[in-house]
């Protein structure tokens, strides 16, 4: 008896065993086989992966700019072509994931979004072939961004070119970058550089901007008939703020000045002036009215705020001083900057800045157009734009941005100084009018410079490119 009860539990136990084991295959067989798969150490996926053929990226020109090329071993390598445009390519990796543009149109670029029918998924499945992407036509000029390039060279910032009224970005350049076609190997130095080269200072980029704010500044003056040509007693002195002294973009002696010749020169004493004179409302309503402090989605469409996100604690004299010498809590992005410019040349609506133009799967040879409406933002009045307008020719024509200025072609800008901590900032923000009331907008701005000068040249520079880039004829 005793045996026979020992053999019924090793049955049941068996049993028991059997079922268990029954249900967990049941289990994975039809049920959890998906989370096996989606598991990031299935070395299937990495394959899977590996195999996909992503789609090349042309400029607007279609200049290939990144291109896939199939190894021996099956898998796909990315090559990117001009080293002018990695910093606003970015990476793709295996290993790192994906950045900028690779990292904004990756689902294009892969193929996900594109139909297929179910003849042609089985089809793929039964003959194992890979997954394939489609091209995308970005705006970038790669004769643009290698003019910018070439004229920062040895520079640490960043520099914007709009199309205007279009929004086209035509060149997004930031200093320093890296190589993506060896960033496996250079990863980890990549990851210890102090000049952190993987951070896109053209759209990520916080900066103070110092007296860049003197155009949105002179805006609000223009708003309350405040006169430009009057005479400003000791214009050129400095302006002592936070154990600094806040100085003219050139070295003047102590002399008059009127307001307009103040913007010219971006001297920032009669500028704390008119902060005094206008009042905290109408500064904090015209920097909103720039919309300074927005994030600009460059690759989704931008969303207004409504009056109650923007609802904030009201700022004391102190910080709107502060702010409006651009020496703040306020900082602004070289994006932002371009759209400004952009605004002011395009009569007072400020175009929505955007990347991807067209798209075109491998199975056809025709483009198709990625977005078509893009409404402009209202910023200002076409009076207040066009004073703006004059304003910016004269300051090229006679003032800190004369290194600007090149022959044949209307540049207009302002040319001015920032301070961040220990360190300067020299800022260029311009516009050039071209034929058919197309334009293009600038933003530069270089880390660790007390050279306006040089930021002038380099944004004379961009919009020369992008008059040839833009003349009749050209896509």
């Amino acid at each position: 008896m005793q045996f026979t009860r020992e053999i019924n539990r090793l049955v049941v136990g068996m049993l028991i065993c059997f079922s268990i084991v029954t249900l967990a295959a049941a289990y994975w067989a039809a049920v959890g086989a998906n989370t096996i798969l989606q598991r990031e150490d299935n070395p299937r996926r990495v394959e899977a992966e590996a195999a996909i053929i992503r789609g090349d990226i042309v400029d607007r020109s279609e200049v290939p700019l990144v291109t896939s090329t199939r190894a021996g071993t099956g898998t796909v390598a990315r090559e990117y072509l001009h080293p002018e445009t990695y910093s606003a390519i970015g990476y793709y990796s295996l290993r790192y994931g994906v950045s900028g543009v690779e990292e904004a149109f990756n689902s294009v670029l892969r193929g996900d979004d594109i139909e297929r029918s179910l003849g042609d998924v089985l089809q793929a499945d039964l003959l194992h072939l890979p997954q394939e992407g489609a091209d995308i036509r970005l705006t970038l000029d790669l004769e643009i961004q290698r003019a910018v390039v070439e004229a920062m060279r040895g520079q640490t910032g960043a520099a914007v070119v709009l199309a205007v009224p279009g929004g086209d970005v035509l060149a997004l350049v930031s200093q320093p970058t890296f190589n993506p076609n060896t960033l496996d190997v250079d990863w980890q130095t990549l990851q210890a550089d102090p000049t952190n080269p993987f951070f896109n200072r053209a759209v990520q980029g916080n900066y103070q901007p110092g007296g860049v704010l003197q155009t949105p500044l002179v805006a609000a003056a223009l708003l309350v008939g405040q006169p430009l040509d009057e005479d400003i007693e000791n214009a050129t002195d400095p302006v002592p703020i936070n154990g600094l002294e806040l100085t003219c973009a050139v070295r003047l002696p102590s002399m008059t000045l009127t307001l307009r010749d103040a913007y010219a020169f971006a001297c920032p004493q009669p500028f704390s002036l008119l902060v005094n004179q206008l009042g905290v409302e109408p500064v904090e309503a015209v920097f909103d009215t720039f919309r300074l402090e927005e994030s600009q989605p460059l690759f989704r469409p931008i969303t207004t705020t409504t009056a109650a996100e923007a609802a904030a604690p009201a700022s004391s004299p102190d910080e709107v001083h502060l702010n409006a010498l651009g020496q703040g809590d306020l900082t602004v992005s070289p994006l932002n900057m371009a759209m400004m410019a952009a605004a002011i040349v395009n009569d007072g609506n400020a175009p929505q800045p955007y990347l991807l133009r067209e798209t075109r799967s491998h199975e056809t040879q025709a483009w198709t157009a990625a977005q078509s409406i893009r409404p402009t933002l209202p910023v200002m009045t076409v009076n207040t734009a066009r004073q703006l307008q004059d304003l910016m020719r004269n300051a090229v024509a006679n003032g800190a941005a004369q290194n600007a200025g090149r022959p044949d072609i209307d540049i207009a800008g302002h040319a001015s100084l920032a301070y961040s901590g220990e360190g300067t900032q020299a800022w260029f923000v311009g516009f050039a009018t071209l034929q058919g009331r197309q334009g293009a907008a600038v933003a530069i701005v270089l880390e660790n410079s007390d050279d306006p000068g040089l930021a002038a040249h380099i944004g004379g520079t961009a919009l020369m490119a992008a008059q040839v880039a833009l003349s009749p004829g050209e896509p």
